[in-house]
């Protein structure tokens, strides 16, 4: 249990008033973020905790000693304010010109720094006699680069020589050494640990919020935001404060209306907290580091209209991801569908920027606002068994279930997340005798429009989603799981899609994907690297195992090739070698690819009169040489010697070029 912060600041006020010097610092410990500075900083601010001049100084990145009592010979030569070193700091005082010599001040004019801290060297000793009767607070004690020994004598001299009171701030965790207890033992009369204080901390940041009418409404959802803190386990005021602000922000910029619904409200601010301190503060340990891109699912890059932020649980022995912890931290565990899009909690997050038109514009779309109504007609029948018959919905229920047949007969299900959630639906249909189909003829029915409709509006990006997401174990799709997911009918429509899907896959391997990739060599080189190999580029790597270059046309391949500039040329396949070093077994397809590719470049050379270009050209089939086709044979010759299948036929030929 935490120390009782009134009889901490009753003692901070007995100690810094009385008439006899009590000739000791006080030292209030805490961990990062506990709160310790604005415990603190509320005290000076108190008009009646002190008459003392109040000064406030960070010791972080101090380097000397030298250059401290030059902060506080600034700090304790004028006749500051309390509100001088608000929220700064003193160091920020003095170098953002606050301070200034001349009339009421220490600088004047554009004076150099360097030649006035020269010039009044000879006064720092009356630092101390000029802060006397000072309340001085030394903050960020763990940072200061000051040796502790060097730190004592400074500190020294203001309790045992003047009647300076000395509040001291650290993290005293990062403080482990011998010299630290030494300064401790001699310096520190009295010492408070502060834990994190959410409900007094909160209630104050709240209060800090200047439009009242959104400091209004943080007040009314304080107890939502307390939770929320709790929820997270970091116990971190500071960023509990960022996030008070920046929420702010965005209420600011809300319509009245909005801030009126109370649902949309409440999700908005739950989103909002998970999202910026997990995803942009990242608060947890290095090995969950997360950023607010990774909100986006792995195929909803590029995507805008996105209001889901997901993980998808594969196998359920497995020990959770980062992001799937975050969801079950905060009992989100099917995910969170967002009441904007994530594209904008994203822009939010990098920008600290709110467009208050696109915001009010998303709010208009979210289901808090637009309701039920703006659902699809599967996604009302999921929640069937919630419906309240009573109220005369009966007629929405047939209206829903008409259309829901109405687009499967139009073909319009062609997401793969949506078309399961009407395969469980219709499943869920059937059983109850709710439509005219059993259940056999509704799998029959799912089946005739994956041939039918399905399949014939299968794009790569969809496709990708079938065979690397739906083809493993998967739960849900759009915060929703599956009805009847784990029914042999539902499997087996499930099973049937993905062996159709991987029929379609391999087709468009075979017959476009090469296509489609010599199209990215003329538009983009790097995109066409980017799609075989790792990359520093963002890419989608689509065929690191995939032997696709084998289905292109070794003409079609050097035509393309030779549009490159004569560096992009060569790049082209330098780019390539670590292909085959990390994947070689690609080589066993496209080995023989790459030779013919050679035998293409050497017929350009018997139709080129163009004898430095020729030049060029061999030294391409040189390169593939020594790049590629080495490591092919070396790899053949190895499966020969296993006693394996291989074509040791270049055993018996000349290697082309040479």
């Amino acid at each position: 249990m935490g120390i009782d912060r009134a009889e901490v600041k009753k003692f901070l006020r007995n100690w810094a008033n009385t008439e006899s010097k009590p000739h000791f610092a006080v030292l209030v410990e805490g961990r990062w973020g506990c709160g310790k500075t604005h415990f603190v900083l509320q005290l000076l601010e108190d008009e009646s905790f002190t008459d003392r001049k109040p000064i406030y100084l960070s010791v972080f990145g101090i380097p000397d000693v030298q250059s401290l009592e030059t902060n506080l010979f600034y700090a304790s030569a004028g006749s500051l304010t309390k509100t001088l070193h608000k929220g700064a700091g003193l160091a920020g005082s003095i170098f953002s010109g606050a301070l200034t010599l001349g009339s009421g001040g220490i600088f004047g004019g554009t004076a150099n720094l360097n030649k006035i801290v020269d010039a009044v060297t000879s006064q720092l000793e009356q630092s101390s006699t000029n802060m006397d009767g000072a309340l001085l607070v030394l903050d960020d004690l763990e940072r200061c680069q000051i040796p502790m020994s060097e730190l004592l004598g400074v500190v020294n001299r203001f309790v045992e020589h003047g009647d300076t009171r000395v509040i001291l701030l650290a993290n005293t965790d990062g403080l482990k050494d011998d010299h630290f207890i030494a300064f401790r033992e001699k310096i520190v009369g009295h010492s408070f640990f502060l834990e994190s204080d959410p409900d007094s901390a909160l209630a104050s940041f709240v209060g800090e919020i200047g439009q009242s009418d959104v400091r209004g409404l943080l007040e009314y959802y304080e107890q939502d935001i307390r939770e929320l803190y709790n929820k997270s386990g970091f116990h971190n005021l500071r960023a509990l404060r960022q996030f008070v602000w920046q929420l702010a922000t965005v209420l600011e910029r809300m319509n009245e209306d909005y801030r009126k619904n109370d649902e949309l409200v409440r999700n908005l601010i739950v989103q909002f907290f998970i999202f910026f301190i997990e995803f942009k503060l990242d608060l947890a340990d290095e090995s969950a580091s997360l950023t607010p891109l990774d909100l986006l699912g792995q195929y909803d890059e590029g995507k805008d209209e996105v209001r889901h932020v997901y993980e998808f649980s594969f196998d359920k022995d497995k020990e959770p991801t980062p992001k799937k912890r975050i969801f079950n931290k905060y009992e989100q565990h099917n995910g969170i569908r967002t009441v904007i899009t994530v594209q904008q909690w994203i822009a939010i997050l990098t920008s600290g920027v709110v467009d208050a038109a696109r915001l009010n514009a998303e709010l208009a779309q979210a289901d808090e606002v637009a309701g039920v109504g703006s659902w699809p007609s599967w996604k009302r029948l999921w929640h069937f068994y919630e419906w309240d018959f009573s109220d005369g919905s009966e007629p929405g229920f047939w209206s829903d279930v008409e259309d829901m047949q109405s687009n499967l007969g139009c073909g319009s299900y062609v997401e793969v997340g949506e078309f399961l959630h009407v395969v469980g639906v219709s499943l869920m249909l059937a059983e109850h005798q709710l439509i005219d189909q059993t259940v056999p003829k509704t799998v029959k029915t799912m089946k005739s429009y994956i041939d039918g409709q399905f399949i014939p509006a299968l794009t790569y990006e969809r496709c990708r989603g079938v065979v690397e997401r739906f083809g493993n174990q998967l739960d849900s799709y759009d915060g929703l799981g599956f009805i009847g997911r784990e029914g042999a009918e539902f499997k087996e429509v499930l099973n049937y899609l993905v062996e159709k899907v991987e029929e379609w896959h391999q087709a468009w391997l075979r017959d476009d994907a090469g296509k489609e990739l010599l199209g990215f060599l003329t538009d983009d080189w790097i995109q066409f690297i980017g799609n075989l190999k790792v990359t520093n580029h963002p890419s989608e790597q689509r065929y690191l195992d995939i032997p696709i270059l084998a289905t292109i046309d070794a003409g079609a391949f050097v035509d393309t090739w030779f549009k490159l500039s004569r560096q992009e040329e060569r790049l082209v396949v330098g780019s390539l070698k670590d292909r085959y070093e990390h994947r070689p077994a690609l080589l066993d397809k496209e080995g023989l690819w790459w030779r013919s590719v050679q035998e293409e470049l050497m017929r350009r050379v018997a139709n080129t009169r163009s004898k430095p270009r020729n030049v060029q050209i061999k030294n391409l089939v040189k390169h593939i040489n020594s790049s590629i086709i080495e490591k092919w044979e070396l790899r053949q010759f190895q499966e020969f010697s296993k006693g394996g299948l291989a074509d040791v036929g270049w055993m018996t030929r000349t290697r082309i070029g040479d």
